[in-house]
């Protein structure tokens, strides 16, 4: 008897009369229970079944001594008297037509088989094409408690698979299933060893087939040498959860030496990257009363809060870590990443990018600290985290407006910080009352003015950039959630801007989900995501900043200079091979583990999936080149240089640099917020300092020559702080 909710048959039961006499009542209960019942020959045997609730989830079947189905029915079983039939209690039993008289499989060994005159089990797994004809193997779970299983279809018809596991033969749970046109690799982590795990295998739509099937210990992994962090988190057999925090303990180990040794809560994170295998987790850094402790970790800033990203989505192991390199690069704050291997538990759970998480601190996203008794004046103008997501009761307010391509289209902004729980009203009052400003000028009539309209309130650089990064990557949740906003104090910075970039475990692939993503060509605007079935509205801010013609200049211009610097493929490439390098051991024990080379993964992607590690870098290499292409040629706006512009398209202060971009001469004037010794200091892309030129005097100018075309950042500083810094574009002027 079997529930597929898991909450047994909600008053449902099954009457079994014997003779015409009621001998017993039965009920599945949790997800499933099995009972028996003697017969003897020549005994009739008469069914009777009455519904209860939710009767899509119940089945059931009944076997004789030799594990032959004399009847089954569900979902949704008939009513009322159902079977009678005479018994027969002598008969012979076929290995390998129940799990319970399941032929022997031994890891290691490769089994040839075929269904051809094999009997049903009457075990429905509703999947792969099933039309009874299965065969069932048999194999001890090793003490490893991790197995790879692989099947290959011999001949043009498909196989059928489903993988069943549990304690009881008679009452399996259903871990996985396909066919081999579809999926022929499964891998089981952390299951109970000494147990059985259970294969199910038949022809598709009712085909004879012939197979190869095998499993294969995945076996415990030494990573003392290894060429990454080692994480190994030990929860002492527990299972973290979703909700709440599991008190845990990590060490991280680096080439033999200790980085940390040291308490943790750890949660599983995400939404649908939560159900992956490989599942993310959030880390809190604890001191032995439980309280957070910020730490250093890797060389990355103190703190306190962790993100284990997942890379079971991402065969590169850089789709994550290369757009913050990139934001980084642009001069804004993203977090920072490091691959790592993660143990729990001495159970191998593959590489992850250890990451800082997105929160306001003075080494993340430094923003003033709001507290709740900010209500008032300056202090209550920031700073604010917001960001677009899927929500929840309360964590959110919802915009006066609809994107301007999709009226109607709800769209709703998250309190990241304070967060929900701590925001107070005159806070939440004031964001929502900012939020609407921005919008009603952006939407106004007199949107375009430079004074008066949409910058006012929202600061155009970051803005483009986080543009750009998305859509190079053409990230399809770049503009629907797991979007980033901060505002800092209105004595700071009184504008909104946009990052820090997050989640891109769903770009820089083809992806047969709608037609901005589902070409080869490079094609289709990801800002352009409410056009295709979404699961959160996008604000459609970029549309109506594309009409004004200055922003989209300003947009060409940037995205000009950054492809003469950090997106020329020269760059990138070279990115991306620093990553094979960095990963070549680490990532065979890697795919081992999650044998997801030659395969779609939960992003469901088009087009052929490459079977190696070097040749997924290849055709991210390629799809790279041709979506830069792609953009070459389509990137809105134009970029004119000219030695009497007056635009400076990466300033948003009161200093100026220009012509920017320059064919060679940068004039940069302005007035400091005070009189003291500063200096403007000008830096490569690479970051080498290359020219310093002090500033005598509180209104200023100066001029800087050079031939050498490319990126170039400069920033002026006091003997203790910067004070402002931006960037600029040397062109060739041919």
């Amino acid at each position: 008897m079997q529930d597929s909710y898991g909450d047994g048959w909600n008053d449902g039961y099954l009457e079994v009369f014997l003779n015409g006499t009621l001998i017993r009542k039965f009920s599945g209960t949790g997800l499933g229970s099995i009972e028996t019942f003697e017969v003897c020959n020549n005994d009739n045997l008469r069914l009777k079944y009455t519904s209860g609730q939710y009767e899509e989830e119940n089945t059931y079947q009944i076997f004789n001594d030799a594990w032959d189905v004399i009847f089954s029915d569900g979902p949704y079983p008939k009513t009322g008297n159902v079977f009678s039939k005479s018994t027969n209690c002598n008969n012979p039993a076929q290995a390998g037509k129940h799990p319970c008289i399941a032929l022997d499989l031994e890891t290691g060994v490769s089994k040839m088989g075929q269904n051809e005159g094999a009997e049903t089990s009457g075990i429905n797994p509703n999947c792969g094409a099933y039309q009874e004809g299965d065969i069932w193997y048999a194999t001890t779970i090793p003490p490893s408690g991790n197995m790879a299983f692989d099947i290959k279809q011999q001949g043009e018809n498909n196989v059928g698979y489903a993988i069943w596991q549990g304690a009881d033969c008679g009452l399996l749970q259903k871990i996985a299933c396909g066919q081999t046109s579809v999926d022929t690799i499964v891998t089981l982590i952390d299951i109970p060893a000494g147990q059985k795990v259970y294969t199910q295998v038949w022809g598709a739509n009712g085909e004879n087939v012939t197979y190869d099937l095998k499993w294969t210990d995945s076996g415990r992994i030494n990573l003392e040498n290894s060429e990454l962090p080692v994480i190994y988190i030990q929860t002492n057999g527990q299972d973290i959860p979703y909700d709440g925090r599991l008190d845990a303990r990590m060490n991280i180990r680096y080439k033999g030496e200790e980085i940390y040794d040291g308490p943790i809560g750890i949660k599983i994170r995400g939404a649908s990257s939560a159900g992956y295998p490989q599942q993310p987790y959030s880390i809190e850094t604890r001191d032995s009363t439980g309280a957070n402790k910020d730490v250093s970790i890797l060389r990355m800033p103190e703190e306190n809060d962790w993100i284990l990203l997942s890379n079971f989505n991402d065969r590169s192991l850089a789709r994550n870590t290369l757009p913050h390199y990139f934001f980084t690069q642009m001069g804004n704050y993203s977090p920072a990443t490091r691959h790592c291997e993660v143990m729990i538990d001495s159970a191998y759970k593959g590489i992850y990018v250890l990451t800082e998480k997105i929160k306001r601190d003075k080494n993340r996203v430094d923003i003033s600290k709001l507290n709740p008794d900010d209500i008032e004046g300056d202090e209550l103008t920031g700073g604010y985290i917001l960001q677009q997501n899927l929500r929840g009761d309360g964590d959110s307010f919802q915009s006066n407006y609809s994107p301007i391509d999709h009226p109607g289209l709800d769209v709703h902004f998250l309190y990241e910080y304070p967060d929900a729980l701590t925001i107070t009203p005159p806070q939440k009052t004031y964001i929502a009352a900012f939020i609407d400003s921005l919008e009603t000028q952006l939407y106004s009539d007199d949107f375009r003015d430079p004074t008066h309209g949409y910058r006012k309130y929202l600061d155009v650089l970051s803005f483009i950039d986080y543009f750009i990064v998305n859509e190079v990557a053409r990230n399809a949740d770049g503009f629907k959630k797991s979007i980033f906003y901060h505002k800092d104090r209105n004595s700071k910075d009184n504008k909104l801007k946009a990052g820090p970039v997050w989640d891109f475990d769903w770009a820089w692939k083809n992806l047969g989900i709608c037609y901005l993503y589902d070409n080869f060509e490079g094609a289709g605007w990801a800002h352009l995501n409410n056009d295709c079935p979404t699961d959160n509205n996008s604000s459609g801010w970029y549309i109506r900043m594309l009409q004004d013609s200055t922003f989209a200049n300003e947009l060409q211009c940037t995205y000009r200079m950054y492809r003469q610097s950090i997106l020329d493929t020269t760059y990138i490439f070279q990115y991306l091979d620093s990553i094979q390098h960095l990963v070549s051991k680490p990532q065979l024990r890697h795919f081992e583990r999650w044998r997801i080379l030659g395969f779609s993964g939960p992003a469901p992607e088009i087009g052929g999936i490459a079977t190696n590690y070097e040749a997924e870098l290849d055709t991210l290499k390629s799809w790279i080149a041709t979506r830069l292409q792609w953009l070459d040629n389509n990137m809105p706006g134009n970029c004119t240089i000219s030695s009497q512009s007056e635009i400076d398209v990466f300033n948003t202060t009161g200093i100026q640099c220009f012509p920017n971009p320059s064919t060679g001469k940068i004039q940069f004037k302005g007035r400091l917020r005070q009189s003291q010794e500063s200096m403007l200091n000008i830096y490569e892309s690479t970051g080498k300092l290359i020219d310093q030129m002090p500033i005598k005097q509180e209104q200023f100018i100066l001029n800087y020559n050079t031939q050498s075309s490319g990126l170039y950042f400069y920033t002026i500083t006091t003997k203790s702080a910067v004070q402002h810094s931006g960037k600029f574009l040397i062109v060739d002027s041919n």
